[in-house]
């Protein structure tokens, strides 16, 4: 009889082989990055060298990918995610989509000087077919594991400027104006077939504009020739080889000749008239080609993947699915260059960072802010960075030693007293853990303090929420003093941390109102922050308090405390919505949908909730904070709220005597129970995640004022 270890041994040995195998057929590809953009195919254990336009190579493995539903409505559709485990410059991470919600027109990854759109991975077609693969829409299936698109984050994704695409006052996209919700990019048309393009809708007889100039154009399908549509392609042949064909369906009438060029920033077509079903809208595609050419291997290009063939755009070619040479892109791509360049025109300031390259532990890295000035003129700015391991720098300029190897999203908001703009990069840190000890702040219940997850894509054209790691108060002649707030001092490298000095306070807004006492429980450090309104004028303060630990790493740091002394009395009773000031989720976790065709009653509180999608993650949390009167108050989830049957979740209530953790099971009852709070924002609710069951839903909390007794 075999024995246990010469069994897994065998199994080891296999595994180690199959292993290898796979690994055998790994292809490295080669690509030098152009003045346009990169579009290309991978499968799994594939690396690409990409070489940036200052000579450095930036690498990428691909090693897994992966696809899951979130939420089926029906009827309505479905929300789905997708991601691509891999390794950037050596450093594993996961990059991490979502589709049909509003999380489909985001900011493109940005990592060690590289913008990377992860276009779709195959897996998605394994849970959701193609709609019409008949008409050759099978060429949007990825042919390998993964579809991405990468460019120079110091370059553009093509060199001229690019003008609307069509006529819109808003800054970004709405999925909800995608036909039904749901005909975003490959999103399930109807809840059954992923979508090939992008569908908008807007009034018949919109207009369109020609966002680049194009070598030329025509219809390849019309009523005039028998088809039931007016569908209409544009093509561009750049220098550097590659071809770019761009469409759009449902036109009314064309309003300029076919088969001639056309320049940027020209009307073309009057659209959302033909054949648009129940929303009149336009459908955009966009499609990158490059014909073969011997000279490929002297522009840095050895294996252009899947792009290296004769060009031929014929959606209606029964061999469309067979050519390798054309890769569907997502349409928003375009879109997001138009509304980059639209903000630009219109003198929005615009910040970035100068472009990030791979660090290593314990060397201190340099950060610069690159901030245009707006034509309305210049206003005192001020610079805050998150450096995505707890720790901050303020100015325009910074600099800061990561403990450990790891990627790390940094992040830098600009406040110029009116509005937030931020941007964020991420870097990948190699190398040993630090010896020395590395100070960082923590304060684990403070929601600007909560650390940016990995896979977050900021989504395009949302307000920037907050300052990052900045302690908020909210206070009233009749509740001057809030709660007190503590922040940890932690200690994320090796040795051991030295008591912090006295921690220096400046009040950039009346005197006297901060409060910050050095204090140790166990031998950790912590910081405990109060504040005193009384005798202060309604309106918002802020300070700034610096700390300091001798001999530490990244020391000091700046904080930041905002304290507002509100003008408006406190409710009796409140419903905190999704979508209101009170609202906070754990970034990039909670997604919702706008899906038209689904009931009323299915479309939650105001119209709109957010959803865990049956993951049961801790640390993932929904917080609603109300301002109340003090009193007792019967706290419920809202009657509208669409939960799934059988779906139970942890709840906590921060209330005036403490924290509670209450088990919900809302077909049950929505009753979370009866709490007392004080004035002010000091007590929430908050939904987790953490050891749920079922689709739990974050939409909106009832308080409501029991009579005094």
């Amino acid at each position: 009889m075999i024995s246990l270890r010469l069994f897994f041994s065998v199994v080891f040995a296999l595994l180690t082989i199959s292993v290898a195998a796979g690994f055998a057929a790994a292809e490295t590809i080669d690509v030098r990055a152009k003045d346009t953009l990169t579009a290309l195919e991978m499968d799994r254990g594939d690396e690409l060298h990409f070489r940036l336009a200052d000579g450095r190579v930036f690498r990428l493995l691909l090693e897994n990918t992966d696809a899951a539903i979130v939420e089926r409505v029906t009827p309505g559709g479905i929300v789905y995610r997708f991601s691509a485990r891999v390794r950037v410059d050596g450093q594993p991470m996961t990059i991490e989509r979502y589709v049909c919600s509003q999380e489909c027109f985001y900011q493109p990854l940005v990592i060690d000087g590289v913008r990377i759109w992860l276009d779709t991975v195959k897996d998605v077609f394994d849970l959701i077919p193609i709609r019409y693969p008949r008409l050759g829409n099978l060429q949007c299936l990825p042919r390998k594991a993964a579809r991405l698109a990468l460019q120079d984050m110091t370059l553009r994704i093509c060199p001229p400027e690019t003008y609307p695409w069509i006529e819109t006052e808003r800054d970004s996209l709405d999925v909800g104006a995608c036909y039904n919700g749901d005909d975003c990019y490959l999103g399930p048309y109807l809840g059954e077939a992923c979508h090939v393009g992008l569908d908008v809708n807007h009034a018949k007889g919109s207009l369109l504009f020609a966002p680049i100039d194009f070598d030329g154009q025509a219809y390849f399908n019309s009523l005039a020739a028998g088809d039931n549509n007016n569908r209409w392609r544009a093509v561009r042949r750049w220098p550097n080889g590659d071809v770019w064909a761009l469409q759009t369906h449902h036109l009314i009438e064309l309003l300029v000749p076919e088969n001639t060029p056309l320049k940027a920033g020209a009307r073309y077509a009057t659209t959302a008239g033909v054949h648009v079903g129940s929303h009149e809208h336009t459908h955009f595609e966009f499609k990158i080609g490059r014909p073969r050419d011997p000279q490929d291997a002297e522009r840095g290009s050895s294996r252009q993947a899947g792009i290296a063939a004769p060009v031929d755009f014929d959606d209606e070619s029964p061999l469309a699915q067979e050519r390798p040479e054309v890769l569907h892109l997502d349409p928003w791509i375009i879109f997001w260059q138009i509304f980059e360049d639209a903000k630009a025109r219109r003198g929005e300031r615009h910040v970035q960072m100068e472009p990030l390259r791979p660090a290593r532990a314990g060397r201190r890295v340099a950060f610069s802010a690159v901030v245009s000035r707006p034509r309305h003129g210049e206003k005192k700015l001020r610079y805050y960075w998150a450096f995505g391991d707890g720790s901050l720098a303020c100015g325009p300029a910074a600099t800061h030693v990561f403990a450990r190897a790891g990627v790390y999203p940094v992040t830098l908001v600009v406040d110029d007293g009116t509005r937030l703009a931020a941007t964020t990069q991420h870097v990948a840190v190699g190398g040993d853990p630090m010896e020395a000890p590395v100070l960082a702040l923590s304060a684990p219940d403070e929601p600007s303090y909560h650390p940016r997850p990995l896979r977050a894509l900021d989504v395009y054209g949302r307000p920037v929420p907050f300052v990052p790691h900045t302690l908020a108060f909210l206070a009233r002649p009749s509740r001057p003093a809030p709660d007190a707030k503590v922040i940890h001092l932690e200690n994320i490298g090796g040795s051991r941390l030295a008591a912090a000095v006295p921690p220096e306070i400046d009040c950039r807004d009346g005197s006297g109102w901060l409060q910050v006492m050095r204090q140790s429980d166990d031998g950790r450090q912590s910081l405990r922050v109060s504040v005193d309104a009384a005798g202060l004028a309604r309106g918002d303060y802020a300070a700034s308090v610096r700390v300091s630990c001798p001999g530490a790493a990244n020391s000091p740091q700046t904080f930041r405390v905002a304290l507002c002394v509100a003008a408006d009395p406190p409710r009796r009773e409140a419903v905190v919505d999704d979508r209101d000031a009170g609202f906070y989720a754990t970034p990039y976790f909670w997604v919702g949908h706008r899906f038209c065709r689904a009931p009323a009653e299915k479309r939650g509180y105001g119209g709109f909730y957010l959803t865990s999608g049956g993951r049961a993650i801790p640390g993932e949390s929904a917080r609603f904070t109300p301002d109340l009167e003090a009193g007792r108050y019967e706290v419920s989830l809202s009657d509208r709220t669409p939960f799934a049957a059988g779906a139970e979740f942890d709840v906590r209530v921060r209330h005036a005597g403490g924290d509670r953790r209450v088990r919900v099971r809302p077909e049950a009852s929505r009753l979370i129970g009866r709490f007392d709070f004080q004035e002010g924002t000091d007590g929430f609710v908050e939904i987790l995640a953490g050891g749920s069951r079922g689709l739990v839903v974050a939409d909106a909390v009832v308080f409501r004022r029991l009579p005094d007794q």
